[in-house]
């Protein structure tokens, strides 16, 4: 930042930045000031009519990355061929009794045997086939919680929130562009980070050495960072606290529909966590987020199981779960709004040091 202030002497780019962030504390208390309200006095609908009166918050931007939904199909034909095999399996003793106590058919029950193992085998290779596929579509799920909020990202931060190799990442990235799940995603130089927009490419394109400069940069100060300090250690585990109450309040909670909310909820909270993880500059910028938002959300699912085991069941117990169900919505999309926020600043900080390290450059002569 220090670069950047001798050169953009008018301050206008780091004036952006802070006004972004007004907004986005702003917006944030906002709503989390309703929603406390409305916990406190059980006032729900009073607190949804008063969310649905804020700004949206919901992302905005095109997504390029699509979900797959392949694995229902892979399991299907999997069931499919064990079936096939072990009917195979129960066919081939009787083919063979045939060939020891009958030499009328001994011919067609070689015959019957030979085609049962060529069955048995393209049903075995089908089934392993099936069975790399839905570990693909496991992993590419986790890929698409993180990519269908970004512009680029840097492939060795994919592997370390999808918990796998860098190379495991890259084979199912290009996998993924073939079948046509990302249409639009390119790899730029050395697989060092994935584009998923062809507008974005695009620019990437335009200043190449800028970008792989900047990113080669990012993942030598990734190794550097390995390490966790004390404060980022803290925010990691408070978070996981959060996370961890969710995902507990999600098992208890019977509600189909809650339960696909708060699956919903759980990835996009740790998808937050793993920013801040990954990027520890960023943790000054979750006060808001873990100060009010997430207690307030835990107190508003304590509220909504506490309801739920009720054993008295009334019109207005209905509603008010009703109520909390449809404030449930809107914090998953501020949740959603703020982590498409969070990125869009990083972007803006990304574009403001590549603008930098380009002036930088061509001052010393390494580019025209």
């Amino acid at each position: 930042m220090e670069i950047l202030n001798k050169i953009f002497s008018g301050g206008k780019p780091k004036d952006n930045i802070i006004n972004c962030e007004d907004k986005y504390l702003q917006e944030a208390q906002e709503a989390v000031e309703i929603v406390n309200n409305g916990v406190e006095n059980g006032s729900f609908s009073e607190m949804i009519e008063q969310l649905d009166k804020l700004p949206s918050v919901s992302a905005n931007r095109d997504k390029y990355v699509f979900k797959n939904h392949r694995s229902v199909l892979s399991i299907v034909a999997m069931v499919v061929c064990a079936l096939l095999t072990i009917s195979c399996l129960r066919y081939i003793p009787i083919c063979i009794g045939t060939i020891v106590y009958s030499g009328k058919y001994r011919m067609f029950a070689g015959i019957g045997i030979i085609i049962s193992l060529f069955i048995i085998v393209i049903n075995i290779f089908v089934i392993v086939k099936e069975v790399y596929q839905i570990q693909f579509s496991n992993r590419y799920d986790i890929y698409v919680k993180d990519l269908r909020f970004k512009n680029i990202e840097i492939v060795d931060d994919l592997a370390v929130y999808a918990k796998v190799k860098s190379e495991t990442v890259i084979k199912d990235l290009n996998k993924a562009m073939r079948m046509k799940l990302i249409p639009q995603g390119h790899f730029g130089r050395d697989n060092l980070i994935f584009i998923v927009s062809d507008e974005v490419y695009g620019k990437y394109k335009e200043k190449q050495a800028v970008y792989d400069r900047y990113y080669k940069k990012q993942v030598e100060e990734r190794l550097r960072m390995k390490e966790r300090t004390k404060e980022i250690q803290s925010i990691m585990d408070q978070g996981q606290g959060y996370i961890d109450k969710i995902h507990e309040s999600n098992n208890i909670i019977k509600d189909k529909t809650i339960s696909q909310k708060l699956d919903r909820m759980e990835s996009v909270v740790s998808t937050i966590f793993h920013e801040v993880d990954i990027n520890p500059q960023n943790a000054d910028k979750l006060g808001m987020f873990m100060n009010y938002y997430l207690p307030t959300t835990e107190k508003l699912l304590e509220t909504y199981i506490e309801i739920d085991e009720k054993q008295v069941k009334g019109t207005s117990l209905e509603k008010t779960k009703k109520d909390i169900d449809d404030a449930i919505d809107k914090i998953i999309d501020s949740f959603e709004g703020l982590l498409d926020k969070f990125y869009q600043q990083k972007e803006l900080d990304i574009a403001t040091d590549i603008s930098a390290m380009e002036i930088l450059m061509k001052q010393d002569g390494l580019i025209e």
